[in-house]
């Protein structure tokens, strides 16, 4: 199978492009700027999304996994949050399917975002690929507005989608917010987690490749949404005890409260961080089983463990 894999150069694109190649698919990778791999079995491919495309001939690529796109920004200083979003999530997205389907592309996965979903959501009531969609998050929106534009285009065109929602992914090379963790779990300082026993689900690179593979062929899956997980939900502190673990560090664990965080966090302007922590995100994943026969082949634990191996 010959694979267009979007935004090859970050952090789940790369990973894809490794694990597709190394299981002898053909990948073609997409950057927006000139980057080159050495594996024999890679191509490159360099285009912007919001330009004219007409140039770039897709023929011959089975399926596209678009990975690109403007990521969730915590600290934005655009003026219009949702109109930097759009351009790229839905303009761009929208732009690649559409010379997908005229290049005689069979399948779409589009890499969406749990944002669509939501912020929170717990034990209790967990998120659904199914659930009734009403979000004022600008990422959350632009994802949104981008898979209703191309479930659309595939019901006018034959273009085979899928929708994967991920919640936060982890694995080597990660950045952002869970570097910052990994981070601090390798110090010995005193950290305020004592209390910090509220869920949160999560998905390795290593478990959301399989479900990616696993949808560039399996037959039902086409118009279809998917949540991403682990499908083994950890707490904060417990991931952060994990974390530690894996770098031979024992924690020392503070108990305070999440009023008390909310409060230290809303005074130096860090209040997202703060929902973050104190706040659940639990998703249901089960549709993944019973449509696709898919179960995540590591626990949470276990990813870490490869994670660290491999950061070694």
């Amino acid at each position: 199978m010959k694979v267009l894999i979007t935004g090859s150069n970050g952090f789940l694109g790369k990973f894809l492009c490794d694990y597709l190649s190394e299981r002898n698919d053909s990948i073609v990778a997409h950057t927006r700027l000139p980057k080159q791999y050495s594996c024999p079995n890679i191509d490159n491919i360099n285009f912007d999304l919001n330009e004219n495309l007409d140039k770039f001939d897709f023929k011959g690529v089975d399926a596209i996994i678009h990975c690109a796109g403007r990521a969730h920004v915590m600290n934005e200083t655009a003026s219009s949050p949702l109109d930097a979003y759009r351009h790229i999530n839905v303009e761009g997205t929208l732009n690649l399917a559409k010379k997908a389907a005229q290049s005689g592309v069979k399948r779409f996965i589009y890499l969406s975002s749990i944002k669509v979903n939501g912020d929170e959501a717990t034990q209790q009531k967990p998120f659904t690929a199914d659930d009734l969609i009403d979000t004022d998050d600008p990422y959350g929106l632009s994802k949104y507005e981008a898979e209703q534009a191309l479930t659309k285009l595939s019901s006018e065109t034959g273009l085979e989608l899928v929708i994967i929602r991920p919640v936060l992914i982890y694995g080597p090379n990660v950045k952002a917010n869970f570097k910052s963790m990994v981070s601090l779990a390798s110090k010995r300082i005193p950290l305020p987690i004592g209390c910090l026993d509220n869920k949160r689900s999560m998905v390795s690179v290593y478990n959301l490749a399989d479900l990616i593979q696993v949808c560039l062929s399996h037959c039902n899956a086409p118009g279809q949404v998917f949540l991403a997980s682990d499908q083994d939900d950890i707490s904060v502190k417990q991931l952060f005890e994990q974390l530690a673990a894996f770098q031979n560090n024992k924690l020392i664990k503070i108990p305070v409260p999440k009023s008390l965080i909310f409060l230290f966090a809303s005074l130096v302007g860090r209040s997202a961080i703060a929902s973050r922590l104190c706040s659940e995100l639990v998703v249901d994943t089960s549709k993944n089983t019973q449509v696709l026969d898919w179960n995540a082949p590591y626990s949470t634990e276990q990813s870490l463990a490869k994670m660290f191996r491999e950061m070694k």
